[in-house]
């Protein structure tokens, strides 16, 4: 349980550490560009496959790869502006609903059953997401920003079955490499972005958004590095459950004393009956 358990806490710390940068305007685009240069070189640097620059088009997971990092910081972005429009709690929960993506692709892709508690716990699952995004009561953020949550339940669930995808049919020993690549994807596409923004702008990096950056860069990789590795040790079917579980309650809790976020009972609602869909699934 110990791989479960970083990968909440670190998972956690993504979500706080991204609200905090709206409070010390740290540019986020920067952060992340770092973040994903910090995490290619912790990978190369403790990876034990070897390789060469030439020699990598030749892993089966080459291309999952590059797709994954494409997709990986296009997500990281919607997760970031979630995390400073809508909340802490909000974003960990549409983020950790999306587990219903893969559980359903996975039907599909792997061959694995549909039975009547997997399909309660998704039903459980989608009331959830909409309890959590009701407007009703003492909420702090506007309605007009509830595309961003759907993005971000969207987003983390086809990079969730796209990462299964990769371990059950590519990833052998090589996962840190493979981890390596996919970071050094999402990094070639954020710094040419951020290039193009700078050129246009005359912004300049500042030490305060580097230092963000390589923080994020750490826990980062060290989440997807151990929810990984959970999946390795234990079936994906219980890992995802208990993780987003975990996650969702940890996050709320920590939005609700750290941050004071006012929700409404019904988002509470929404947030227990996630917990509740979440184990459910787990028990499918």
């Amino acid at each position: 349980m110990i791989f479960i358990t970083l990968s909440v806490i670190q998972s956690v710390l993504i979500l706080v550490t991204f609200k905090l940068f709206d409070r010390f305007r740290i540019d986020n685009l920067q952060a992340i560009v770092i973040n994903y240069i910090v995490a290619v070189i912790f990978g190369l640097t403790i990876t034990q496959t070897a390789w060469t620059p030439g020699g990598l088009i030749r892993f089966d997971w080459f291309p999952v790869a590059l797709l994954l990092g494409a997709m990986f910081i296009c997500t990281f972005f919607i997760f970031a502006l979630s995390s400073q429009k809508v909340g802490v709690a909000v974003t960990s929960v549409t983020s950790k609903m999306s587990l219903v993506i893969p559980v359903i692709a996975s039907m599909f892709l792997f061959g694995e059953s549909l039975n009547w508690l997997r399909v309660a716990g998704i039903v459980l699952a989608l009331a959830a997401f909409y309890l959590t995004l009701s407007q009703k009561g003492p909420i702090e953020w506007k309605a007009k920003y509830t595309w961003i949550p759907l993005l971000v339940f969207a987003g983390n669930g086809i990079v969730d079955t796209t990462m299964k995808y990769a371990d059950h049919y590519f990833i052998k020993d090589d996962l840190v490499l493979f981890l390596s690549i996919v970071f050094f994807t999402s990094f070639l596409i954020g710094l040419t972005i951020l290039i193009f923004r700078m050129s246009g702008k005359k912004a300049k990096m500042q030490w305060k958004h580097i230092a963000a950056g390589i923080f994020l860069g750490l826990i980062n990789f060290g989440s997807t590095y151990y929810m990984l590795k959970a999946i390795s040790v234990f079936e994906s079917s219980v890992v995802f459950p208990v993780t987003n579980a975990a996650v969702v309650g940890l996050s709320g809790l920590t939005g609700y004393i750290v941050f004071k976020e006012k929700l409404s009972r019904m988002n509470w609602a929404g947030i227990g009956l996630a917990l509740l869909a979440i184990l459910i699934i787990a028990k499918a």
